[in-house]
């Protein structure tokens, strides 16, 4: 849905505000936005499209527009794949070669962009081009659509976003270093992949992250200098890589953090963890810490409602201070005394 902020083009401002009802008389899309939709729509087996003779006032489930002060519609949104038999947006053809079309760079007002299980009959890297679409663009979504090779750079150059969402292709690459100036980011799901090399770095300049989600990729190195500032951070999930290293004392800075998950990595010892005050779920099963808990390390996680060490490598007791969480519902732990 478009967001509450004024986008602006060379030509026009759009106007925002509650939805309209109806459409005015006299409005219409703009003609050359109308020509690139139904280019998009063919490309992805929705030839339908040309059928409606404006596409903002016959307007369909998965396509969003919003007038400017001379009552021309631009397009703001587009979404396809049908998650739900609720969320039905239009599905890409499951038979022919559906593509990502070059006339979404003709939509200069595009907030969103949605496309789920869309071309997987039909598997292609991440088109460049996509990096060209402009300040304009808040929401990338591309989730299960079978893409493959690298995540091109070229997506860093989209400095507006606020949702990039890339979880389970075939993709191959390393992280970009170009995501270093996506400082907008809310929400970065790059899970379920092939990714490799190293963590990206995540400083202070983040301070609207909210969700990293790398889980089951092929990562390496430390986390030192990946997670540690980002103190906007609720949820945290790098599990299933090959992580390594000790768990830096600077996560504990990050007192809004709900869930952390860290399992099915290489981590090792010493485990301290005492500063995320507000963690409801910590999950490290299948590290190799090699050491005991310190009876300190979960104090006044008071909030702490699941943990997960098992298989972990950990020996020593169980510490005392572990029964004095009083939210504490879920205990899952292996170790050797």
């Amino acid at each position: 849905m478009p967001d509450s902020t004024t986008t602006t083009s060379s030509s026009s401002t759009l106007v925002d505000g509650p939805p309209r009802t109806g459409f005015p008389d006299g409005a219409r899309t703009d003609p050359e936005e109308q020509l690139a939709v139904y280019e998009v729509m063919e490309a992805t087996g929705n030839g339908w499209a040309r059928s409606i003779p404006d596409v903002c006032r016959g307007r369909w489930h998965g396509i969003e527009c919003v007038p400017d002060a001379d009552d021309v519609y631009h397009v703001v949104s587009l979404s396809f794949g049908s998650l739900s038999d609720d969320t039905a947006f239009p599905t890409c053809a499951d038979n022919g070669r559906p593509y990502l079309s070059q006339s979404l760079l003709r939509l200069p007002h595009i907030r969103s962009l949605f496309f789920y299980r869309c071309f997987t009959t039909n598997p292609q890297p991440i088109p460049p081009f996509l990096g060209k679409l402009g300040p304009s663009l808040r929401t990338l979504v591309l989730r299960e659509n079978g893409h493959v090779g690298a995540i091109p750079g070229e997506l860093g150059n989209l400095t507006s976003l606020k949702v990039m969402d890339l979880h389970a292709n075939s993709l191959s690459s390393s992280i970009p270093t170009s995501f270093s100036g996506l400082t907008k980011l809310e929400l970065l799901d790059l899970s379920a992949n092939r990714l490799k090399g190293l963590l990206p770095r995540l400083d202070h300049r983040f301070s609207s992250l909210k969700v990293l989600d790398l889980n089951r990729n092929l990562l390496e190195g430390p986390i030192s200098q990946t997670i540690g500032s980002c103190s906007s951070l609720i949820k945290v999930d790098l599990s299933r890589n090959r992580l390594t290293g000790q768990i830096p004392d600077s996560v504990q800075s990050l007192n809004n953090l709900i869930l952390f998950d860290l399992s099915q990595n290489r981590f090792s010892g010493p485990l301290s963890l005492s500063g995320l005050v507000s963690l409801k779920a910590l999950v490290l099963n299948g590290n190799a810490f090699g050491t005991s808990i310190p009876e300190n390390a979960f104090s006044g996680l008071n909030n702490l409602s699941t943990l997960v060490i098992s298989d972990s490598g950990l020996v020593g007791p169980i510490p005392t201070s572990l029964a004095e969480l009083p939210s504490l519902r879920s205990f899952i732990w292996t170790g050797t005394d």
